[in-house]
């Protein structure tokens, strides 16, 4: 009885310890999460990985294993912690933020599977965190050009002469252009999150895990291909164009997808041996563990002390923007600009931005510019930053004019709604229609 008192204080102080340091953190992650259209997202990862854990759990005490803890558990943890601690200085939070759960998952608790947390649980809190506008921009351009590689090649395939260039696909006189809702990421979310679910549910290895999960990715790009495809045989003429068969397309190929995703693991399940419950550790002497657990217990809430102890704000260069600053161009499509300030939200991301922000007045119309010296992950789209706040994003036509193309969209909330083009230009005078283009290719 003694015993099991005291792993539980040593457990309370770990989570004490885990919530102190991570504290920022966590009301980073709030803010981004309460805002985000993707949070019941985030809930459904969240609650899958509840599940699986109750399952194993409920599992272990029928096995009579529950709640036992190795005399070296605690220093993964606390190694985990030490990274979150000297990272958090130079890496946005999001980022900085993946050591913090992952020693989360290394302390002792129902989701460990011997030495290591389940990987599906720990792939699931992964995809729960509200990383959508980071995962746009990092990976939303190459599973665009992905996309667009593949369907010309399955229109050459099929006979049909396409030229394509980046994600801009050429056929008849057509331009279609696929653009960040077409690059598929929440369709790769839902296919992971899909494997994840069914490789914990069969207690798949970790390397057999991280093969369903390619197969996911794998499925997700010719599905998404074959999509691209259809809307480009759409703009052809040869299939009947509208909402309808725009969303029954999209409809098959997810069910489609779903399926060769689920015959994939079930595949890769039967290839070998779901993973055998782990034998508990070797006989230890009674002092001996309790001191290794005491040791690692005290190791995990220094690392915690420590990243409470260093400053959270990223450490940034010091470029001397002044210098650089080329200042603000008068006129905007011949109509003269008049500054006026930044609202609450904008003036709040201003004194974060690496560059300059400003905001202008042009015949009625708003013109927000942002300047920066380099690609850089803190410049979000428009329609990220907008639905961050609440509006709702209905995607238009590619805009272009003689300095070259624009995204556009309408932006909707209650009564309000407005329309909204973006882009990027260079100093020498390159032009790219999106933030991702513009963050791969500049």
């Amino acid at each position: 009885m003694k015993r099991a008192s005291r792993k539980e204080v040593w457990l309370l102080l770990m989570v004490a310890g885990w919530l102190t340091a991570c504290w920022p953190l966590l009301r980073h992650l709030a803010a981004r999460a309460a805002v985000m259209e993707e949070f019941a997202l985030q809930l459904l990862a969240l609650g899958t990985a509840a599940a699986l854990v109750w399952r194993a759990e409920a599992a272990a005490r029928r096995a009579g294993e529950a709640g036992a803890w190795r005399a070296g558990d605690g220093w993964l943890a606390a190694l985990a912690m030490l990274l979150y601690a000297v990272s958090r200085r130079f890496l946005p939070h999001t980022v900085s933020g993946l050591p913090a759960f992952a020693a989360l998952l290394l302390a002792p608790g129902p989701w460990r599977r011997g030495r290591w947390p389940d990987q599906a649980v720990a792939g699931l809190v992964v995809l729960a965190l509200p990383a959508m506008m980071m995962v746009e921009l990092f990976f939303g351009y190459p599973l665009r050009v992905a996309a667009a590689a593949g369907a010309a090649g399955l229109l050459a395939a099929a006979g049909l002469p396409v030229a394509r260039e980046g994600v801009v696909l050429a056929w008849e006189g057509v331009a279609v252009w696929v653009d960040a809702p077409c690059s598929g990421v929440r369709m790769l979310w839902s296919g992971l999150w899909l494997a994840l679910l069914a490789g914990g549910l069969a207690r798949l290895s970790w390397i057999r895990c991280a093969l369903a999960c390619g197969w996911a990715l794998g499925v997700v790009v010719v599905c998404n291909a074959v999509r691209v495809m259809g809307l480009c045989l759409v703009e052809g003429g040869l299939l009947p164009a509208g909402p309808v068969f725009h969303a029954g397309l999209g409809a098959l190929l997810f069910a489609g997808g779903a399926w060769l995703i689920l015959s994939g693991v079930q595949r890769v399940a039967r290839g070998g041996a779901a993973v055998a419950p782990v034998p508990g550790a070797a006989a230890t002497p009674a002092r001996a563990g309790a001191a290794l657990r005491g040791l690692s217990v005290g190791a995990f809430l220094s690392a915690c002390l420590l990243a409470v102890a260093m400053p959270c704000e990223p450490v940034r260069g010091a470029t001397d923007l002044a210098k650089a600053f080329p200042g603000w161009p008068a006129v905007f499509e011949g109509c003269p600009l008049e500054p006026t300030p930044l609202d609450a939200r904008e003036a709040a991301f201003n004194r974060a931005f690496p560059g300059r922000i400003a905001r202008f007045d042009c015949g009625g119309r708003v013109v927000i510019l942002r300047w920066v010296t380099r690609p850089t992950h803190r410049v979000h789209a428009a329609a990220d930053c907008l639905r961050s706040t609440g509006w709702r994003i209905v995607p238009g036509a590619l805009h272009v004019d003689p300095a070259g193309a624009w995204t556009t969209f309408t932006a909707v909330r209650e009564n309000e709604r407005m329309a909204v083009r973006e882009r990027c230009a260079g100093r020498d005078g390159r032009t790219w229609p999106d933030v991702a283009s513009w963050f791969w290719q500049a």
